[in-house]
């Protein structure tokens, strides 16, 4: 005779319950291992696997207490115990397999194989271990359905797991508990088709009593406590590990923050010096070069320490850059004009084996920043990702408007909450490992063969990025690809439109020039160019001896041209002080670099003229040029006023 049974739809609803709530602890916990190392992960793969492999059991033991039987059930204890250790080893197992840095899906199919076999092995043990007054029969279709269903759960949750496990985003959780729901259902589906596939039929003589645990509502309520107190604990454990990593990842950028602006300074100082060197060697080579015929053999190999000079001054143009030192001209840009731009200079940089795609939907909020920064940062990211992708890959780029939360601007130092453009440069190449992420944005710093590249690339995106007032993050790991993300802050205004300018050559001038600059090197040459030039030229070491200079001479300055960094006083107060005797006096000033009065930031005040070093003859003589007609010019304006008042 068959016996009936009858479920207790309260009990198997707390067994789906605790299905779910074990697949959502184990979603959380594959984070937690991926991200332990060292020590760190043995104890973290053995906290999860009795976690998850408890979960996994206490719903299928709650699932069997579910069933009510005309006949008493008891079970017995030893191959319960064994019911155990096989689900916690199989969940060992499936963490191991999530922390992996790679997984394909092969890797992938194999695991859930095994895995999924090895579940339900663990219920059909407990099923073994039901001790009730009558035979047992399976359902050979039933049985291999459920077997089925726990490997397709094991693939499903294996994927999830590894697909979410370094997911920290917002919606990080709610993902995690969609994850939970799915692989919790699929498991509570193995476990009652197993349920379904078993019968018990008596032969109808008087049942008599098993020894073991007793199926009672207590051992139900037991049995869940227990669960929940352990799934809890282990929640609360990554809830603590999170917030330990935020606070570690917190000191560790401000670290990372204040090493990178030591070395900018100590950058910026050398390439300042060395910029001063640049301007004197390629102004005396011009100078040798000018004296001699244009067929003269050494014409070659003064064109060769030009070159040499050129390739050093992009160096150190590169190390300002890295410093925050180098004068930008930032106007309100169209991020999808620049990377139209970029992206036409990209086609002759990166081969035909990497397959490049360009994501900037309208609309699209304007951008604060130097265009040809901007470009430089595109470039320099594209040709480090195409780098990584020597056998071929994705490069893409994306621009998009984004707001970042005030959760955000707690773990990321020194970003303020609110909106901003994203640009993203990704990768599908070999990623990097987390001790290269750390320095990749240090000058001279890289993984390339010796003779092949500056190391300079990523520490000159990380300069320009802070100079125009945002924020650089890398997210990596190895065998995924690399994603940068730079954030730059909105701009209210119209985009303007690139600067079309030609250089052409200065005309000569009869203006007095007062040239101040400390340098002896540098204030001889441009005396010697402005000289050739018909400029009448003062010439002062330091400020005091200008000051000096333009008080004994009754001969009017006509333009200061001075350098910012003067041992006295900088070159902005050694113009209001010469302002006092010379109302109106036009200024340019030069330097390699400066964070002073002059440009604040980086960035040029109104109506300042600047000319960076190092410099060339025809440049400075464009600049002096420029500076003089500018002021004769607004001199003209504000005389026209006054003329016609007097004649009215």
């Amino acid at each position: 005779m068959m016996l009936e049974g009858r479920y207790s739809p309260a009990i198997v609803l707390l067994s789906v319950l605790i299905a779910i709530l074990a697949s959502y602890t184990a979603l959380d916990l594959a984070g937690r291992i991926t991200l332990a190392d060292g020590r760190e992960r043995p104890a973290w793969v053995a906290g999860g696997a009795i976690a998850m492999g408890v979960g996994i059991w206490s719903m299928h033991f709650v699932g069997m207490l579910a069933l009510d039987l005309p006949v008493p059930i008891t079970y017995k204890f030893e191959l319960i115990l064994l019911s155990v250790v096989v689900a916690v080893a199989a969940s060992a197992f499936a963490f191991h397999v999530v922390s992996r840095r790679t997984l394909s899906w092969w890797a992938l199919a194999l695991s859930a194989l095994w895995m999924g076999p090895a579940i339900a092995g663990m219920h059909y043990i407990g099923m073994a271990a039901m001790r009730v007054d009558a035979e047992q029969h399976y359902d050979a279709r039933l049985v291999g359905a459920s077997i089925m269903i726990a490997v397709v759960a094991s693939f499903v949750g294996l994927w999830l797991a590894y697909r979410y496990r370094a997911d920290e985003s917002r919606r990080a959780g709610f993902r995690r508990l969609v994850g939970g729901c799915v692989m919790g259902g699929a498991i509570a589906g193995m476990h009652y088709t197993g349920m379904a596939a078993s019968t018990f039929t008596t032969d109808g003589s008087p049942p008599h009593a098993f020894g073991g645990l007793v199926a009672t509502r207590e051992l139900t309520l037991a049995v869940t406590f227990g669960t929940l107190l352990i799934l809890a604990l282990s929640l609360l454990g990554a809830k603590m590990d999170r917030w330990f990593r935020a606070r570690l990842e917190v000191e560790e950028r401000r670290r990372e923050a204040q090493k990178l602006e030591a070395i900018g300074q100590l950058a910026g100082g050398i390439a300042h010096d060395f910029n001063n060197i640049l301007t004197a060697i390629n102004n005396y080579a011009e100078f040798v070069s000018a004296s001699l015929p244009a067929d003269a053999p050494e014409q070659s190999d003064l064109a060769g320490i030009r070159e040499a000079a050129d390739r050093a001054a992009a160096l150190t143009a590169q190390l300002l850059a890295f410093g925050r030192k180098q004068i930008v001209q930032p106007a309100v840009l169209d991020l999808r004009e620049v990377l139209g731009e970029a992206g036409r200079l990209l086609r002759r940089l990166i081969g035909e084996h990497i397959r490049v795609e360009v994501e900037a939907a309208p609309p699209l909020s304007p951008v604060m920043a130097d265009r040809a920064q901007l470009i430089q940062v595109v470039l320099n990211l594209a040709i480090n990702a195409r780098d990584a992708m020597p056998d071929g890959g994705t490069l893409t780029i994306e621009a998009r408007d984004v707001r970042l939360s005030d959760e955000y601007a707690r773990v990321h130092l020194g970003v303020d909450p609110g909106r901003y453009i994203e640009l993203a440069v990704s990768d599908t190449g070999h990623g990097m490992p987390p001790e290269v992420k750390a320095r990749i944005f240090e000058p001279f710093f890289t993984t390339k063969p010796r003779g092949v590249g500056t190391g300079l690339g990523l520490s000159t995106v990380f300069g320009i990025v802070k100079q125009s007032g945002g924020h650089i993050y890398v997210y990596t790991e190895p065998g995924r690809g690399t994603s940068v993300k730079v954030y730059l802050p909105r701009a209210v205004g119209t985009p303007a439109a690139g600067d079309r300018r030609q250089e052409i050559r200065a005309q000569p001038g009869q203006e007095t020039v007062l040239v101040v600059e400390d340098d002896p090197s540098i204030r001889d040459l441009a005396q010697r160019v402005l000289l050739k030039r018909g400029y009448t030229v003062l010439a002062a070491a330091s400020p005091g001896e200008a000051v000096a200079l333009v008080g004994e001479r009754g001969v009017p300055v006509d333009l200061l041209v001075t350098d910012v960094m003067l041992p006295e006083m900088s070159g902005p107060d050694l113009a209001k002080v010469l302002a006092a005797q010379r109302p109106g006096l036009p200024v340019l000033y030069m330097s390699g670099y400066t964070d002073t009065t002059v440009v604040r930031g980086g960035r040029l005040d109104p109506g300042a003229t600047f000319l960076p070093k190092p410099f060339g003859p025809e440049a400075l003589l464009r600049k002096v040029r420029e500076v003089l007609d500018a002021a004769a010019a607004s001199r003209v304006t504000e005389r026209r006023p006054q003329e016609k008042s007097e004649a009215v």
